[in-house]
């Protein structure tokens, strides 16, 4: 009988404990902003509805699939410039890019004619830095 009342002292304990850490989790991140991330989603709608960043990104898929080199430092550093007003200080910047740059490029993907699209977004034209040579 003994051993029993332990173990359901035991459970009873634990079951309290995670419940008290997990609403206390919950307050910090609440009172922390989420982590950060509080209007990520506008923040990263804004940027789709901007077409010089939209345009670049799917210039730049563009080109890879027709087998071009880019530049991949010079594109990162325009789309930091670009992103350079939402910069909070907490990295909000950096995901942002990383979630437009994977919805422009799977728009890119989805594309049947890449030759064609390459030429009606006129990526020659508009991002001649993007092509390297050779």
């Amino acid at each position: 009988m003994k051993k029993l009342t332990y173990l359901t002292i035991f459970i009873t304990g634990l079951l309290l404990g995670t419940l008290l850490s997990y609403f206390t989790l919950q307050k910090i991140i609440a009172s922390r902003g989420g982590m950060g991330m509080n209007g990520f989603v506008d923040t990263a709608h804004t940027i789709l509805n901007r077409p010089e960043v939209m345009d670049m990104l799917i210039c730049s898929k563009l080109a890879m699939s027709k087998g071009y080199k880019i530049d991949n430092p010079g594109l990162n550093l325009m789309l930091n410039e670009q992103l350079k007003p939402i910069d909070n200080g907490e990295m909000r910047a950096f995901f942002v890019l990383i979630y437009v740059k994977g919805y422009a490029f799977g728009i890119a993907d989805s594309i049947a004619d890449k030759a064609t699209a390459f030429d009606q977004y006129r990526c020659d034209s508009q991002y001649p830095w993007l092509l390297k040579e050779g």
